[in-house]
């Protein structure tokens, strides 16, 4: 089967799978609970925190006791499902003994086809004509607006997973990594790390038994599907227009004047996009708890609860989550002022936040507490949150001095005769001006790359925000007017940490990755202003929704003439040709301990629990020096080699950049690197690296004709493939021409 339709195969079944233990059981279980939640949104944002934060705990507390497997999972999914189902047992039983009778008439043929047909045409006819499809009726244009936006996120992201088949981030083999020490039981390997992603994908893997590498590879278009989802039901409680989100939502996604590393990233399967997930919703049900009047009602208690997980999981996943959840907090204390600080609301809300982080800080504790020390990233990360301005605050102090040293008088008195008068503080105005160009030329730089035009455009929508918000308040709207200087706070304080570095306070999230929270944001302003604006124009008369639909239109007229994004298709860490062989191998060989795959370090994580690597760059110095007499042997009976003709260019953190340099002889004169861990692999060294075994492949072919064959070649890529008797292994150690090179280099650095 070709590689896209089995790509496209497996995100589809990715989607299912994950939707159905995130969204499908958890609407089973808690659909009566939450029947007071007003809203398919509102509920449809419950179901999906309740689903995630179940399956995330149930995984930490499994691994940290050491019992995690298939079974233990699966039946502590189905725990929960067997209080209901005795409860209903009277009820249920009788529904599945006709449910298995008709199963059993179809597979025993005694219904005929047409009989069959008959039947389902007359249900489809009963569920169109009753309450079904009244509400078809009522919520088509919707449904087909969501389905536009499910297409959409496909077009725009599944083209690359589609078409690119290996990983465009370059920390997947770290994190494969360490999933596939989850099947161990060995939750942290490499250091205590949130593992809220972790969790979900080591869940895939052990219950649906889908391949990490597989998740890696493509859960990112189901993850970057749910962010647009999430935000979109996020809007729709707050908005009067059901289709107003649905314009916010279309120029981001549509327009192509955000600079493209703000997106980049939703092409990967990476912590900090899958914490995206979390962010709108905790702001979500902070709002709704704060519109409710009773306080102590279930309702407001439920609100509280789902706040609570929300921020759970977003430290569970990545703390830069936690760093834009709690700015959105901010926001919301200010626009819900009136009633945020009331002690009644304030101490519950405070509650429930800390709560929310103590829970995801548990399972990380209890690991560190038990010896695990912190992974290195969480290292950086601290020191990116406390780093303050020092190297400005260094340049400042040393011109402070050098122009008090001018200052003092000849007798050493610093307020001489000779003293040149202070230079006049600046004015508040000239100040917030310094901060407002400071900010457009960051937003410029980083968000929309070089579009003086765009960068005024979004601060103006933040601006244009807070106006209306206030607008409302004054006219005594204050619940929705409230709701809008939130988002408007919320994303003023973004644009702020955007330029933290030029404005000399501390930077609490790396520049580049905060363009990706600041740029999806303005699908919520966007959203916003045009629903205020229609609110204002219509009230709560039909023609609101009409009113919407247009914007919607002209929203999209207008982004088809300034510009239209399209699919980008990014240069992968790994050969198509690649993945193609290790997909086929895979399936070819059930039997991991009959073969081995030597290749760069890229595969050496895929394979685990499947079949054996032999790292590439340790198979060639281990014949630099022929003198010696080395001997190299593999003991399987089947030996792969994957050798890239055109070496991948490891150079950025996502790969946007395409390989120039082929394998050559020029390559394979050079040294081999003496470095360690994946710096053989990055940039020229993997030329060299490649270029060398591309030579030994043609040698040991030159010499071994009927026994090394192509495996699989393309125009970047080769395997070869040799087959060999278990109790007569050949020996891979040959001089291939280039040893030398390699071997006196290594003695130079001894």
């Amino acid at each position: 089967m070709p590689m896209p339709i089995v790509n496209t195969l497996q995100i589809l079944g990715i989607m299912a799978g994950y939707l159905g233990v995130t969204l499908l059981l958890p609407w089973i279980l808690l659909r009566k609970g939450l029947r007071e939640v007003p809203g398919a949104a509102m509920r449809f944002l419950a179901y999906f925190m309740a689903g995630n934060f179940y399956i995330m705990n149930l995984v930490f507390l499994l691994q940290l006791l050491h019992i995690s497997n298939r079974l233990t999972l699966a039946a502590g999914t189905l725990l929960p499902l067997l209080a209901p189902l005795y409860r209903h047992r009277k009820e249920v039983m009788p529904r599945l003994e006709r449910m298995f009778s008709k199963v059993r008439v179809l597979l025993g043929r005694e219904t005929g086809k047409k009989t069959l047909l008959i039947r389902m045409g007359r249900r489809m006819k009963r569920l169109s004509s009753g309450e079904t499809g009244m509400w078809l009726a009522a919520h088509g244009p919707e449904l087909l607006l969501i389905l536009g936006v499910v297409l959409l996120v496909f077009y725009l992201y599944g083209s690359n997973a589609v078409r690119v088949y290996g990983y465009v981030s370059s920390d997947m083999v770290l994190h494969n990594y360490w999933i596939n020490e989850m099947s161990r039981n060995n939750i942290f390997a490499d250091g205590v790390y949130p593992f809220g992603m972790h969790c979900i994908f080591y869940y895939m893997h052990a219950v649906f038994g889908v391949p990490v590498y597989v998740l890696f590879r493509l859960f990112g278009v189901v993850q970057t599907l749910m962010i647009h989802l999430v935000i979109l039901a996020s809007l729709r409680t707050v908005c009067r227009s059901r289709y107003a989100p649905y314009a916010g939502i279309a120029a981001y996604m549509l327009t192509d004047r955000f600079y493209e590393y703000a997106y980049y990233r939703f092409y990967a399967s990476l912590p900090q996009e899958f914490g995206m997930l979390f962010i709108f919703p905790a702001a979500c049900f902070a709002i709704a708890f704060l519109r409710e009047r009773n306080v102590k009602g279930r309702r407001a208690r439920q609100y509280l609860a789902l706040f609570a997980i929300s921020v759970s999981m977003t430290l569970a996943v990545h703390f830069y989550g936690t760093i834009v959840t709690g700015l959105f907090c901010v926001g919301i204390a200010v626009g819900y002022a009136f009633r945020c600080f009331r002690w009644q609301y304030l101490k519950r809300i405070m509650l429930a936040g800390v709560i929310g982080l103590l829970l995801a800080v548990l399972p990380m504790a209890a690991a560190y507490a038990m010896g695990t020390p912190l992974q290195y990233s969480l290292n950086w990360g601290m020191s990116i949150i406390t780093a303050d301005s020092g190297e400005n605050d260094a340049q400042d102090t040393d011109g402070a001095a050098s122009e008090e040293g001018q200052e003092k008088s000849a007798d050493g008195q610093g307020d001489g005769a000779g003293q040149e008068p202070a230079a006049p503080k600046q004015s508040l105005v000239r100040r917030m001006q310094g901060v407002l160009h400071a900010v457009l030329n960051d937003i410029e730089y980083y968000v929309v790359h070089g579009r003086p035009d765009m960068a005024r455009f979004l601060l103006g929508s933040i601006g244009a925000l807070l106006l209306l918000g206030a607008l409302w308040m004054l006219l005594r709207k204050y619940e929705y007017g409230a709701a809008l200087l939130s988002v408007g706070v919320f994303m003023a304080g973004l644009s702020l940490v955007q330029s933290a570095i030029t404005l000399g306070i501390p930077q609490v999230v790396e520049v580049s990755r905060h363009a990706m929270y600041y740029a999806y944001g303005f699908a919520a302003v966007w959203s916003l202003c045009v629903d205020a604006v229609l609110f204002l124009l219509f009230g709560e008369r039909r023609q609101i929704d009409l009113g919407a639909l247009g914007a919607l239109a002209a929203v999209c007229a207008a982004v088809g003439v300034t510009g239209i994004r399209t699919p980008v298709l990014l240069s992968a860490y790994e050969t198509n040709g690649a993945i193609t062989c290790l997909n086929n191998i895979l399936r070819e060989n059930k039997d991991g301990d009959t073969w081995t795959i030597c290749s760069a370090n890229d595969e050496r994580w895929m394979v685990y629990e499947y079949g054996r690597h032999y790292e590439l760059i340790t198979f060639l110095r281990d014949m630099a020096d022929m003198e010696k007499g080395p001997t190299i042997t593999i003991p399987t009976s089947t030996v792969y080699f994957f050798v890239e003709k055109v070496p991948v260019l490891y150079l950025d953190y996502i790969n946007a950049v395409r390989p120039e340099k082929t394998v050559s002889l020029e390559g394979a004169k050079k040294p081999l690197s003496t470095a360690g861990g994946i710096y053989p692999y990055i940039e020229e060294e993997r030329w060299v690296t490649m270029s060398h075994m591309y030579y030994w492949a043609q040698e040991f072919k030159r010499l071994y004709p009927n026994e090394m064959e192509v495996y699989y070649e393309s125009d970047d890529f080769v395997c070869y493939r040799v087959r060999q008797d278990g109790y007569n292994l050949y020996d891979f150690a040959i001089d291939y021409g280039y040893n030398k090179a390699a071997g006196q280099e290594q003695e130079k650095v001894r």
